[in-house]
C-alpha cells in the first residue's frame, strides 16, 4: 500500500505533490487540535488553533519552497490552501463527533 502511494507520488505533478503534502500536514494538525480539545477549554483552544494554523501554514510554505522548487507564487502560497484548512477542520470535527457517538469522549 505505501509502496503504491510512493510510486504514485513519484509520477505526480508538482501541484499534486504540494496538495498532498498540505493535506497530510492538515490531517496531522487536525488530530493535534482534537487531542488538544480534550485538555483545553474550547473557547481558548479556538483562538490558539486558528493562530497556530497560520504559523503551521507558513512553515508549509517554507517546506514547499525547499522540497518542490515551485515555479510560481501561486504554487508556493495558494496551491493546497483550501485543502490544508479544510482537512484540519474536518479532521477535528469528525474525530470529535465520531468519538462522541461511540461514547468514548464527552
Amino acid at each position: 500500500m505505501l509502496e503504491r502511494l510512493r510510486k504514485s507520488l513519484e509520477r505526480a505533478s508538482i501541484e499534486d505533490k504540494i496538495v498532498f503534502f498540505r493535506f497530510m500536514v492538515g490531517l496531522f494538525y487536525g488530530i493535534g487540535v482534537y487531542a488538544s480539545s480534550l485538555f483545553i477549554n474550547h473557547l481558548e483552544l479556538s483562538r490558539y488553533a486558528w493562530a497556530l494554523s497560520i504559523i503551521v501554514y507558513y512553515f508549509t510554505v517554507l517546506f514547499v519552497s525547499a522540497l518542490y522548487n515551485p515555479k510560481s507564487k501561486f504554487q508556493l502560497y495558494l496551491r493546497g490552501l483550501a485543502t490544508y484548512y479544510g482537512t484540519w477542520l474536518l479532521t477535528a470535527i469528525l474525530l470529535s463527533d465520531l468519538l462522541k457517538s461511540i461514547g468514548v469522549a464527552s
